[in-house]
């Protein structure tokens, strides 16, 4: 059982995760909160469950994990303006990698747009959703899944994917602790990335998985006839590409996949 009290203890932010909801059990946070009136939400809420019974991930894809094991949660925000979703997406993928890196010594990448991996397989993934009234963002939810002390896979996803045990030497992680950490690391740069932090922006392309790098592209499903250089992001968090030609390209998370 996630232990809320010692969470607690552990928090330092401001305002995210002051309002923390925690169920044993739901379909899919983002699905939950996505349903909920309008006057239930705040900014900086959190919503956590120990088993995620249908659990979602990008592209329709169904994010499997055992019960009582890893950290499956949604932040829901409501951002002054809706210029830089996706820069606030990369922003939770940076305090994630830089939170495992820290405490659990390890060397993980962010796979964009919103995988994270450590030794080649994944170990994290993030869905963004977003909600309008009108033109309006009525708010914005960041659906979390880390595998945090998993063991075993299904057999297709054996090759793909890890969790945090194995890089600890088989020992159990504290899910409170690395909950906290995470929040607390996050809240700041959440806050710049309101104002497009440049700061911010070379700290998620230093840390992108084929920065700098000639890589594949594929562009709404379809390979692109030769080879991109990946630039980085821009100050909204659109990738930015050199193509064979000398010629810059920006894309948004949804258009592209990247094949290093």
């Amino acid at each position: 059982m996630f232990d809320i009290s010692s969470f607690y203890r552990l928090l330092q932010t401001r305002w995210l995760g002051r309002r923390f909801w925690f169920f044993r059990s739901l379909d899919s946070t983002n699905r939950y909160l996505g349903e909920m009136p309008d006057e239930r939400l705040s900014h900086g809420l959190v919503c956590l469950v120990d088993h995620q019974i249908k659990g979602k991930g990008q592209f329709g894809r169904t994010w499997i994990t055992s019960p009582g094991k890893n950290l499956t949660f949604t932040i829901v925000l409501m951002p002054e303006s809706n210029g830089r979703l996706q820069l606030i997406s990369l922003v939770a993928m940076l305090a994630l990698k830089e939170t495992l890196d820290v405490t659990m010594s390890c060397d993980s990448v962010i796979k964009w747009p919103n995988d994270l991996l450590i030794s080649g397989k994944k170990v994290s993934g993030l869905l963004t959703e977003c909600r309008y009234n009108g033109q309006n963002l009525d708010r914005m939810l960041l659906g979390m899944g880390v595998n945090v002390n998993q063991k075993t896979f299904p057999s297709e996803l054996e090759q793909s994917a890890t969790s945090l045990c194995f890089h600890s030497g088989g020992q159990y992680v504290d899910r409170p602790l690395l909950l906290a950490v995470l929040l607390n690391r996050l809240e700041p740069m959440l806050d710049k990335a309101e104002t497009g932090d440049i700061g911010l922006v070379r700290a998620i392309n230093r840390n992108i998985d084929g920065y700098g790098n000639w890589v594949s592209l594929y562009v709404d499903g379809q390979r692109m006839e030769t080879p991109v250089k990946i630039l980085g992001i821009n100050e909204q968090g659109y990738l930015m590409v050199l193509t064979a030609n000398d010629d810059v390209k920006t894309f948004t998370h949804e258009q592209i996949r990247i094949e290093t």
